[in-house]
């Protein structure tokens, strides 16, 4: 199930459409709000499709029984002698709380958990269980005795202000979404100055774009054949919740290869593992490094294997290959396979999330592949783990070889990136063409 977390600094500003858009994208099953005031309570109650529970006004606690999901909503860490877990034996246990904080040594510069007493007093009552922290920002998870504590609260940065979800089970799934990503600001690559400039068109909400022609907002100011395209599909791949081609399928006739690979870092020592899927012939490929020591061992498995089993027509396909995977693989070819580093320079090699965003509109407001997928409909072998994650976990492996993770949920974990781009593909190659770009841009020539 999922959990929304709306937190008042970031919510107020929201007109009642964008609070409804917000609601209809995630779908929570609970929305928790934080230093909301009391209008806007109101307001996310009365759009609300579910539950809301303002964490502000609990006093002491309050429980949640949802499926086969106990919430335990604490505000004081003496209630705990007083929740009654009877009912929730069976069942996945999470607990959200504002009163885990990380604050920062003045001494030491080292972040500190504080409240963590709270853990060992759910630790006397329960054997497994999940906290999510209003008070830490999402995507961080400290750990306290080997514990993760998952980041559940806002994040602020340099790319603006992001307001988190997550999905539960045996880890949760957390998953962050800008703030600006509503309404027809969820419209990709349409920002401020150009939904400014539709606006003065007349051309106001999603709804509005949808009814559009992309040649109808062609015109010398910016906004050419790809953006009008572009954005007029993507409105309405949003809000019919579908998939559309916007470009031919310069794919088709190639031999797809789909790779991931995984690191200790980003800035790797080691390629641990690395996954291919062979679309041509529907096979699957683990290349796993157990041995930290042999490091080049993987890399020469890897290019035996693109020897024997590539041609002039195959292509290697990367979630963000161009930033991560492809100059990885060419570094590590260079250090410990020289000799076919020019294979490697030949095969050519296509950035598959850039490839998606030009040739699709999709229904997302994000390009982490996971989030991608998930919302196309792919169901994940595993949920709740990820790459700092895998990385964590081999890196301790590295340093203390008697910490031996487990194999086959590092591996369940890899293969589902790689078969989550091959599912990603399918989606787009069996999708409408709602506009053709390259019509567009005929018609734009013609003028």
């Amino acid at each position: 199930m999922r959990v929304l977390h709306l937190p008042g600094k970031i919510a107020y500003r929201y007109e009642d459409e964008e609070i409804r858009d917000l609601f209809d994208y995630f779908e929570p099953e609970i929305t928790v709000t934080t230093r909301a005031k009391r209008s806007l309570k109101r307001r996310i109650e009365r759009f609300s499709p579910y539950e809301t529970v303002h964490l502000d006004s609990i006093d002491t606690y309050t429980t949640r029984n949802i499926g086969d999901d106990f919430f335990l909503f604490l505000r004081e860490e003496s209630a705990l002698k007083q929740v009654d877990f009877s009912s929730c034996s069976d069942g996945r246990i999470t607990v959200v709380t504002d009163m885990i904080k990380e604050e920062m040594d003045p001494k030491s510069f080292y972040f500190e958990l504080t409240n963590t007493s709270i853990i060992d007093g759910l630790h006397e009552k329960l054997h497994d269980f999940n906290v999510l922290s209003t008070e830490i920002e999402a995507g961080k998870k400290p750990r306290y005795q080997g514990d993760p504590i998952y980041g559940f609260g806002p994040s602020f940065g340099m790319g603006g202000s992001k307001i988190p979800s997550v999905v539960t089970g045996d880890r949760p799934h957390i998953e962050t979404l800008n703030s600006k990503k509503v309404g027809i600001l969820a419209v990709p690559g349409l920002g401020d100055r150009f939904s400014a400039e539709l606006r003065r068109r007349g051309i106001e909400t999603r709804g509005d774009l949808c009814s559009l022609d992309p040649r109808d907002i062609l015109d010398q100011d910016g906004i050419g054949p790809y953006r009008s395209t572009k954005w007029v599909s993507c409105a309405k791949a949003i809000e019919e919740h579908d998939v559309y081609r916007i470009n031919r399928d310069d794919l088709k006739t190639k031999h797809r290869l789909f790779v991931d690979i995984e690191t200790d870092s980003l800035n790797p020592s080691i390629i641990w593992h690395i996954g291919l899927y062979d679309d041509s012939r529907n096979k699957y490929r683990s290349f796993l490094e157990k041995d930290p020591d042999q490091k080049g061992r993987i890399i020469r498995r890897f290019m035996d294997h693109l020897e024997e089993h590539t041609g002039n027509n195959s292509v290697l396909l990367a979630w963000y290959g161009s930033g991560f995977d492809f100059p990885h693989l060419k570094s590590f070819i260079k250090k410990y396979d020289p000799e076919r580093l020019p294979l490697w320079n030949k095969i050519e090699k296509i950035d598959f999330m850039y490839w998606t965003d030009k040739h699709a509109a999709l229904p997302c407001r994000s390009s982490k592949l996971d989030e991608v997928s998930t919302r196309l409909g792919y169901e994940p072998a595993l949920m709740g783990l990820d790459g700092e994650d895998v990385a964590r976990i081999y890196t301790g492996y590295m340093e203390d070889r008697s910490k031996e993770p487990d194999w086959n949920e590092l591996l369940t974990y890899a293969k589902d990136d790689v078969i989550s781009m091959k599912y990603v593909y399918e989606r787009v190659r069996k999708a409408p063409v709602l506009f053709d770009i390259n019509d567009v841009k005929r018609d734009y020539r013609r003028r």
